[in-house]
């Protein structure tokens, strides 16, 4: 088995033979060990003679030497790596179509059974970003969730840091060695991974960082996780290649809305126009995660009174006990007398039963009120967001609720 991995990073440090090549080999060969036995017009046949030359000697006793004094230096800072045919390569990224031949670490991996969030955003994030990059990750990892993000600056780095400030785990997936804290002013939380969270990496140690490299981690990240979560996108945002492989592999994508003239928010509404779920609290999303609604779903950020308490599953706009039907009990709740006409109206046009969102317009539309979808979605998760309104599956309906006009 030492043999077996001496042999594989030995293979990995060759210059010009990539992940690709590498996998071509494997697939010919069945193992690393298998590899030495090819001979050279197999090996030229399947890379061709450039890439065949550079084999040479690849395994010769000084090149296996220096592989395992490499992994002794390593060990000394710290750093582990698994290949992706061992044991203790992580089982969710072995199932993506391009998974990583090796994955180098720092920290303890996630138990396979630890649920996870993916938690990612605008570098440049408004004060509104930072606040539900914050409530989000903090909410979450309360209940025992997981973190993974790519501690860039902004929401990413926002994210694990309040994940860990309230003693949860998060892990970091980095575009460039994981040795190499970057963005440097990010030194604070990559300790603080080291102590209490995971870094990972499938560029070797040394690896600077290079724009190149960071888009490639993204399937890294959606992949560790169970549900990816956008806080704040351009419309042309690199946050998107994340969503777009988090869909490949099959994951829920929500997003938290923003205002329609904020461009920060331009990416997550296009994204919640395409389907994306509608990011409105934490409770939601752990019922997303864990088919069930926790004693405490929401934190400090947006606590309820004492008198709400009793209905905290149902004012955070998520159906307790999994009832397929929203239940209407009375709260003893106020409606705010700021609300413009234009949300009381929509409040008051929703039934206690859920609709779609082309229902209600139709109902206003009998009003002689017209609204386009994008306003309408709006003001149906600020709603949501005071308890006002419940949604299932996309389809909304009206709390019993005591309506002030001051």
């Amino acid at each position: 088995m030492e043999q077996e991995r001496t042999l594989a990073l030995a293979l990995c440090r060759v210059e010009g033979i990539g992940a690709v090549s590498i996998r071509k080999l494997l697939e010919k060969a069945g193992d690393v060990s298998e590899i030495r036995k090819l001979p050279a017009e197999s090996l030229q046949k399947l890379l061709g003679e450039k890439k065949a030359a550079l084999l040479k000697n690849w395994d010769a006793p000084e090149n296996l030497e220096r592989a395992k004094r490499q992994e002794e230096q390593w060990k000394k800072k710290g750093i582990s790596f698994d290949f992706l045919w061992e044991e203790g390569f992580p089982k969710r990224l072995k199932e993506i179509s391009d998974p990583p031949l090796v994955l180098y670490r720092i920290g303890k991996l996630p138990e396979p059974e630890k649920k996870m969030t993916a938690i990612v955003g605008a570098r440049a994030c408004s004060s509104y970003g930072k606040e539900m990059a914050e409530y989000f990750a903090r909410g979450l990892a309360k209940e025992g969730i997981g973190i993974v993000s790519g501690m860039a600056r902004g929401a990413d780095g926002i994210a694990q840091r309040a994940a860990l400030s309230a003693g949860g785990y998060s892990v970091a997936v980095l575009g460039c060695g994981v040795d190499i804290c970057y963005p440097e002013e990010n030194r604070p939380l990559y300790e603080k991974l080291w102590e209490n969270g995971c870094i990972l990496s499938e560029y070797p140690p040394g690896t600077q960082p290079h724009s190149r490299l960071f888009p490639p981690r993204n399937r890294i990240i959606s992949a560790l996780s169970d549900l990816v979560l956008v806080i704040e996108a351009r419309e042309k945002s690199g946050t998107l290649i994340t969503v777009d492989m988090a869909l490949e592999q099959g994951k829920d994508v929500f997003a938290v809305p923003g205002r329609i003239t904020d461009t920060c928010s331009r990416g997550c509404n296009r994204l919640i126009g395409n389907g994306a779920g509608i990011a409105v609290s934490v409770a939601q999303l752990l019922q997303e995660l864990q088919g069930s609604v926790p004693h405490a779903g929401r934190d400090e950020a947006f606590s309820l009174t004492q008198a709400e308490r009793p209905n905290a599953a149902n004012a955070a706009g998520v159906i307790a006990d999994k009832m397929l039907c929203p239940v209407t009990d009375a709260l003893s709740v106020t409606a705010s007398s700021s609300w413009p006409p234009l949300r009381k109206t929509i409040w008051q046009a929703l039934d206690t039963m859920p609709q779609s969102m082309d229902e209600i317009a139709d109902t206003l539309a009998r009003q002689k009120i017209f609204i386009n979808v994008q306003m309408l979605m709006q003001e149906l998760v600020f709603l949501e967001l005071e308890g006002a309104a419940g949604s299932v599956m996309g389809r909304y309906y009206r709390k019993t609720f005591a309506c002030n006009d001051g």
